[in-house]
Formats: structure tokens, sequence, C-alpha cells
């Protein structure tokens, strides 16, 4: 975070933040009505989650979630959390996070989820090793077509994890993992590999599209991100899901 400056995190609880979230999801995903704000406000007077991260008195990042259930626990789903591009990486994106744990295990939950990319390996790192949330399932164009900034004509294959509540006092974090049985490489950076080469980007889902499939399809796991930013994937006694 720049120095100086302190971020402060609030529960959203009035229409103004809720259309306030709304403008920072449009603003981040390059669209119009990304979480439509009647939806932000219905569901946060239902008692879903919704925060504004600011800076000063500036609004830099926003989180939206609703309950839900999942392998017979209670959880918080977080559907949406966004920082604005200037701020992306000075550590807002972890602070909503933890303020989101906070708001979930006050409530009695057992556990958070959401989904992600299996391709974005900044967006791995994050949830896997920082946060140490675990891989729980794998869908193939789990969205379908999604016509914002960022998801334009991308298939939405995506990841699942759950990051535990009830189980721990503190927010958990994780590490990487150890060498797995084999491995799932992510490309470097695939964001920027789309706007320059959107025929690679494309061969990369491809395979790695199969190589989910493989891993979900019975008997093995992902136990973590390793050090070379591939997924490692070992064996396991439960059944997975895809």
């Amino acid at each position: 975070m720049r120095t100086g400056r302190s971020v402060r995190i609030d529960t959203v609880t009035s229409r103004d933040e809720c259309e306030r979230a709304g403008a920072l999801f449009d603003e981040v995903w390059g669209t119009r009505g990304m979480v439509p704000n009647e939806v932000i406000i219905a569901t946060v007077h239902a008692g879903a989650y919704a925060s504004l991260a600011r800076l000063d008195d500036e609004v830099v990042g926003a989180s939206w979630g609703f309950l839900g259930g999942h392998d017979g626990g209670r959880t918080l789903h977080s559907h949406v959390t966004g920082v604005v591009a200037a701020e992306a990486s000075h550590g807002i994106g972890a602070s909503l996070k933890w303020h989101q744990w906070r708001w979930a295990r006050e409530r009695g939950l057992d556990a958070i989820t959401w989904t992600f990319d299996p391709l974005v390996r900044r967006n791995a790192y994050f949830n896997l090793v920082k946060l140490g949330a675990v891989v729980v399932e794998y869908h193939e164009d789990f969205y379908g077509a999604i016509n914002d900034g960022l998801n334009n004509g991308e298939r939405t294959d995506r990841l699942v994890v759950s990051w535990p509540v009830a189980a721990h006092a503190e927010p958990p974090c994780g590490d990487y993992a150890r060498t797995g049985e084999w491995s799932i490489a992510t490309p470097d950076d695939i964001e920027s590999l789309r706007r320059s080469d959107p025929a690679s980007a494309r061969e990369w889902r491809i395979r790695q599209r199969e190589e989910l499939r493989r891993a979900f399809s019975g008997g093995w796991r992902i136990a973590g991100l390793s050090r070379d930013g591939s997924y490692a994937i070992e064996r396991s006694t439960e059944t997975v899901r895809a």
C-alpha cells in the first residue's frame, strides 16, 4: 500500500453504498451492470455481504457475495471482488478478503467459496498461496459467455476454492505446494498474452482444459501452486467434482 495512506474497509449498508460498489465493479471490469445495483441492494437487505475499500475518502475496491451451502456447510459465496487498476498491487484485495472472512466468522459460517480462472497465475498465487484457500471443484465454461471488458470471447473455465472459517480463530494463510506426482502449467501472464497473441492464449486454454479434466476425473486433487507457477497434482482419497 502507498506510504501515508491507510485502507479502510466498511460493510455496505445503504443504497448509495450499494450503488458505489456497483460502479466500482463496472470500472474494473469495463462494462455496465456487472452486478446490477438492484441485485446488490436486494441481497444486502436480505443478509448478503458487500463492502467498500477506501483510501482516504476515495473508493478503490469493493466486494459482494451471498449466503450459500457447500458440502453440507453454511458458506458465503464471494461472487466478485475488485480493486481499481492504480491500486491493484497495494494489498487492498487481501484486506477485502480478510474483512470478508471476519464477517463470515461473526455469523458462524463454515467457509467462504469463490471461483477463478485457472489460467491466471497471479490469482492462483493470491488464492492458494497467500490466502490458503483449497481447490474443491473444476467447471468448464462455468458462466457461459460473459460480455465484459475482461472476458469477451473467453471460455469461462473456473476452479472453485473453499477458504475455511469455522476451524480458525484468524484468517488462514497458505504456502507454496510441495512437488506433486505431476503438474499442470500456467502461462506467465495470460492476460497480456490474450492481447498480444490470442491464438496462443486459446491453445493454453485447450491444453490446460485437457489436463484439468484428467485431474478431476477421479483419484487426484490440486494440492496447491508450486513455485514455478504450476498446479501440483497429488493422489486423493476423496471424490472430486468436475
